[in-house]
Order: structure tokens, then sequence, then C-alpha cells
């Protein structure tokens, strides 16, 4: 029997099964995907991720794939405004083709036995742990563990779980994430956000001289526009000159497409179903200048830590589940709050003027817009 089950490879849960390995657990990750493999992600890390990187184990493996270093922020509005912004300290653009290859390669280097190519149909709490039921292959079968992480990304498993409270349904709108990476566009060290119709695209340099396009547009928009990721940032590009300026000299690596939807932004942080939910699958923050790997990161942090406690009996789940819902809590809730903020009033008609001017008169607000947007990366790790 595993002391730990982590569902999801990507870099929260990878992230998780590493610390629960390196804190002596036996540890089992399961991913319905095969790697490497792109994901609709920004692929933008907060400089607080090097030191959470550090703390795994894994910074210089990381190093090694020569990530683009960012420094600067821009955001261009619909009307033509452009506020620009210097981050605190440099920021990665990394692709999660090569990054998610390194860290589940870390991870089996720790000790976790890593199963690709394995879904999840079922997770049960039963006396002593939980059952889980899982197919591969063709065939199915049943796990039994002490403990189990949901690392699943933003997709809600209503299959396995009761849906999350602000995680979508009516009212909520739904969007779709698109990604693709391009040659032949220059930044100077830059990360770059263009508002459109309802969304936004975010353009940011990963390594090899690749620039990583990301967008986020709503769903009821999308239709009619194309049948591809290519057409749908081409009809994206449209609405915003700037934009549509920056890729009008760019290439797109066909096989480098990807979507995803529908994608639902949280009103609030849900960090425990029946398990605990890391990364994307507790809270889908909305990616305004995005900070979603570095809460990834954060989140498995915490979450082993208290796994840990509780497997050692030091703490019951019900403690586990409070403190943990607490902590991502104070984490998020200022991050949601201020990011559904300036996105709404970043699709206001006259907003966009006022923010752009105000910028101009007072630069420290383009920085204020910066660090509003981030996690609280001061409030101490375990």
């Amino acid at each position: 029997m595993p002391d730990a089950v982590v569902i999801g490879g990507g870099l929260a849960g990878s992230s998780l099964a590493i610390r629960l390995a390196h804190l002596g657990w036996k540890t089992l990750l399961l991913d319905r995907q095969t790697f490497p493999r792109h994901k609709a992600c920004g692929e933008f890390l907060s400089p607080e991720t090097q030191g959470i990187f550090k703390k795994l184990g894994v910074l210089e493996l990381l190093e090694e794939l020569n990530p683009a270093r960012i420094v600067n922020t821009r955001i261009g509005f619909r009307h033509g405004g452009l506020v620009e912004a210097k981050l605190d300290e440099p920021a990665w653009g990394l692709s999660r083709y090569a990054m998610d290859t390194v860290m589940l390669q870390a991870a089996e280097d720790a000790g976790v036995s890593v199963c690709t190519g394995t879904s999840v149909s079922s997770v049960v709490a039963e006396t002593g742990g939980f059952r889980i039921g899982i197919r591969s292959g063709g065939f199915s079968e049943v796990l039994h563990a002490r403990t189990v992480y949901a690392a699943w990304g933003a997709h809600p498993r209503t299959d396995l779980i009761a849906k999350a409270p602000g995680l979508g349904g009516k009212g909520r709108r739904a969007y779709i994430g698109l990604k693709a990476h391009f040659s032949g566009i220059r930044l100077d060290e830059a990360v770059e956000l263009y508002f459109t119709r309802g969304g936004y695209v975010g353009i940011s340099s990963v390594e090899n001289g690749l620039a990583n396009v990301a967008a986020l547009l709503p769903l009821e928009w999308a239709r009619g526009k194309g049948n591809s990721v290519s057409e749908l940032l081409k009809s994206a590009a449209a609405e915003n000159k700037r934009l549509s300026e920056r890729l009008s000299g760019g290439l797109i690596l066909p096989d480098s497409q990807v979507s995803c939807a529908p994608v639902h932004l949280s009103a609030k942080c849900h960090a425990w179903g029946i398990i605990p939910q890391v990364g994307d699958a507790g809270a889908m923050i909305p990616p305004l200048f995005g900070d979603g790997m570095s809460s990834a990161l954060r989140s498995a942090i915490r979450c082993a830590s208290y796994g840990d406690r509780f497997l050692r009996g030091m703490i019951s789940m019900d403690a586990w589940k409070t403190a943990y819902r607490s902590d991502m809590h104070k984490e998020y809730a200022a991050i949601l709050r201020w990011g559904h903020l300036l996105q709404t009033l970043g699709h206001m008609p006259v907003v966009p003027r006022i923010w752009t001017a105000g910028t101009r008169l007072f630069p420290q607000l383009a920085r204020f817009m910066v660090r509003a947007t981030r996690l609280n990366g001061k409030t101490p790790l375990p």
C-alpha cells in the first residue's frame, strides 16, 4: 500500500510527489497522459519559483534547460494604450514540454513510482485510507493508499468528487485556453499581455529563442472564429492592433498548438473535496501577468507538509483539512480578488485610457499592478 497517491503529473503533482518522497513516504504518481507533451499554459515562472525549485533539489536541472530571462512586463489595451513595469527580480520563461519531463524524471530519481498513460476512475474513502480505481492499457485495477492528493489541473473531476463551488456553473463565464510556440518574435526580456474582446493573449520568451503565445478567450466568442489554435489566435489579434503587429512577424510551430475548454476562473479557493487539492485543482487564478505556476508550487509544498504530519500520526485528517484550507485562503484570497478586479477594469471602455494616462503620470501605479497580481511570497513555506 502506498503512503501517498498523487493524481496528476503537472508541476503541482510532480513537486508534491518529490516533496513527499524526500520526507520518506512511499509515493505513487498517476497521470492519464504520456510525456513529453505541450500544455495550454503561459509558461511564465515568477521570481519566487526559483527558490522553491532549489528547495525541491531541481533548480540546477531546470537551469540546464536554459530558461529565458524575463525582467519587464507590459499590458497592451485594445485602444492602443500601453502600461509597462519592471519586475522586482528576474523571472523565467520555460516550456512545460521541457520542464514537466524533467520534473517527472526528478520525481522518479527521488523514489516516486511514476505511471503515465493511467487514468483514475474512482476515489473512495474507506477505513484506514482510500480505494482508487485506475485504468491503463485497457486493464482496470484497484489500489489502496493511506492518502490521496488531487493535482489534476483546472477541470473539476466531478466524476470523482462534488463540484467545487466557484469553479464554474450557472452564471460563470466559460473560456477556452490556447497555447502555441512561435519563432521570429523578438522580446526584450519581457512578458506581454494584450487585452482582446472579453479575454487576453500573453506573449513571453521560453528556451531556444522561441516565444510562447497563450490566450484565454471567452468560449462563446470563439465559436465561429476558427477551427484551429492558429485561426483563433489570428481572430483575437485582429481586435488589438499592437498584438496583431507582434504576431505578424512570427511563424507558428504546428506541433506546439494546444487548446483546453471549458476553463472557469475560480471565484474562491477550493482546497479540499474528499481529498486535498493543489495547483489549478484548488484554484484557477486569473492569468493576468501570471502567477499560476508559483501558486502550484506553494500549494504543493504546504500540502506535503500537512500530509507528512498526518502520516506520522501527529494530526488528524480533520485538522489537516482545516489548517490547509485556512492557509490556501490566506494565500489566494487577495490575488483572486485583485485578479478579477483588474481583469474587469481592463475590459471597460474608459478605464484602460485612464489607467494608461495614470501610469504615465505616476509610474508607481504600474508596479502596484504587478505586485497586486502576485501571491504573498513573503509567507514562509514549511
